[in-house]
């Protein structure tokens, strides 16, 4: 049975007008088919090993209709976090409240962790990136399960994915666009 990771990172919610926004940009699209997580799914193979668990950008309602109220986010990530195997967090210079979220109930369901980070300005001798509490509490609430890397890019990221779980890139962004 293949591991099923939670992949954990900014995504951009238009919550006036109820849609998700660039989500071509979007370090997971370049993994998974963007068509397949913008419907409800089953875990995505992404080898003989690894499963793309979540997020779906499909978030529906009682009734099925599709919405993306926030209460409802809240439920379905609660729900979806204690049963993942891993949590894979791309953290980049922008401070996202979700991420951090996410990584945080990670670690309090003791998780196995890999949280990347593009470098960023800060005072901290931890690490290179202004979000290093997180990180820091992370591997003070999950000792052992933390595994931290930095990555100059989004295309680094993609080979450090590949490299630590074999995971083929479907595409590599244009590196002049910013992605999320």
């Amino acid at each position: 049975m293949r591991k099923n990771i939670y992949f954990a990172g900014h995504m951009e919610i238009d919550f006036e007008n109820k849609e998700l926004s660039n989500l071509t940009k979007d370090y997971r699209c370049c993994i998974v088919d963007s068509e397949k997580i913008l419907m409800p799914f089953e875990p995505i193979p992404l080898n003989d090993e690894y499963a793309y668990g979540w997020p779906s950008f499909y978030y529906a309602d009682e009734n099925g209709n599709p919405s993306l109220s926030s209460k409802l986010i809240l439920k379905r990530e609660f729900a979806i976090i204690p049963t993942i195997d891993i949590l894979v967090a791309f953290l980049q210079e922008e401070i996202t409240a979700g991420t951090i979220g996410e990584i945080m109930y990670a670690a309090q369901n003791k998780k196995l962790m890999y949280i990347y980070y593009i470098p960023s300005p800060t005072e901290s001798n931890l690490y290179n990136t202004n979000q290093w509490y997180v990180i820091g509490m992370a591997e003070k609430i999950n000792p052992g399960n933390v595994h931290v890397k930095e990555v100059s890019s989004i295309s680094d990221l993609l080979d450090q994915l590949n490299a630590d779980f074999k995971i083929k890139a479907l595409r590599y962004p244009n590196e002049k666009e910013k992605v999320l």
